[in-house]
């Protein structure tokens, strides 16, 4: 195959291909995504997840797949165009779009040798569906880090600001502004590694007297995230989102064992975790837990917590499906220069 579109197959045909290099003693690699926007941290994922196999398939979502993994404004590129210019790269093999969410379909098809994911993600935090069908077809599976920095995210945001990545890089507090809240979130995990990096930043946060008395609780399984979303009146939406940060607080380790230090504290951390996570591309949403009674009681019994550990809010994590515009409600009247 040498023009891009003779390397743009149907799943049929991906999988004759398949056989046919299988039968030459070539393996393949296959990897999946949306590739919307091609980028330089695309096109340096691909020359890797090439040299993996002696042949690289592309598997892309379809246009109203992408439209239900990331949100109604998405595609920005149509599935043909993405097709063409992934088929246009000398390390691409072939490519085939499939019409959903999950690639399950071209995995039975195509029975790939090696499967190549992004660095974000584990084979723990793998689609469970589309874990066992590469798992049943012997694939070996390999991980490979993003460049930090280049996403279609960053690059859709600079084209809406309407400047260059440098203006953007000097206005220093860009990342506070584009801080907003999100509640609607992609079909995609987010990964431990991330969710490390959060917690991190949260363990950065000032703390009265250095008593540090946070006690985080990160839950990732759907059916705790729905247990917790069904104990917060505004917060149904966490059902949906990928992952829950936690925030409780120890009044045995608060300094002076004063509840007020305690809350400023994990507040403190939330809003770390939340600036981390705009950083990192991720998204968050803030939901109150403290002073209700009744919340506070209700994920304490949820978690086993002891009367002086003290849940104090929850922060819904996960990648983007909305795209609200930096802001800033500063008021003059709420200021006064002394």
């Amino acid at each position: 195959m040498n023009s891009p579109t003779e390397k743009i197959l149907t799943i049929d045909e991906a999988a004759n291909w398949a056989k046919e290099l299988r039968r030459s003693g070539h393996t393949l690699a296959v990897t999946n995504g949306v590739f919307d926007l091609l980028h330089r941290g695309h096109v340096q994922y691909l020359m890797e997840a090439a040299s993996q196999a002696d042949a690289l398939l592309v598997a892309i979502n379809s246009d109203a797949a992408v439209k239900q993994l990331k949100g109604p404004e998405r595609p920005i590129v149509c599935e043909q165009d993405r097709a063409f210019m992934l088929a246009s790269l000398k390390c691409v093999s072939a490519v085939v779009i499939f019409d959903s969410t999950r690639a399950t379909s071209v995995f039975q098809a195509i029975a790939p040798d090696v499967y190549v994911k992004g660095g974000d993600y584990t084979e723990e935090t793998l689609d469970r569906e589309e874990h066992a069908v590469l798992k049943a077809a012997g694939a070996r599976f390999s991980f490979i880090p993003f460049i930090a920095g280049r996403s279609t995210t960053t690059v859709i945001k600079q084209i809406r600001d309407g400047a260059s990545p440098q203006v953007l890089a000097d206005r220093r507090i860009d990342p506070i502004l584009s801080r907003r809240s999100i509640r609607r979130f992609q079909l995609r995990p987010v990964g431990q590694e991330q969710l490390k990096e959060l917690l991190k930043a949260g363990m950065a946060a000032p703390s009265a007297c250095a008593k540090d008395p946070w006690f985080f609780l990160t839950v990732t399984k759907p059916e705790l995230l729905k247990a917790i979303a069904e104990k917060l009146p505004n917060g149904k939406f966490l059902a949906e989102a990928p992952a829950c940060i936690c925030i409780a607080g120890d009044l045995h380790k608060a300094h002076g064992g004063e509840l007020s230090y305690m809350l400023q504290d994990c507040s403190a951390a939330a809003e770390n975790i939340l600036l981390a996570a705009n950083l990192l591309g991720l998204g968050g949403c803030w939901l109150g837990v403290h002073p209700r009674e009744e919340r506070v009681k209700a994920l304490q019994e949820l978690f086993a917590l002891p009367a002086h550990i003290l849940p104090v809010c929850c922060l819904a994590i996960g990648w983007p499906a909305e795209s609200p515009q930096p802001r800033t409600r500063y008021r003059d009247e709420a200021v006064r220069f002394l």
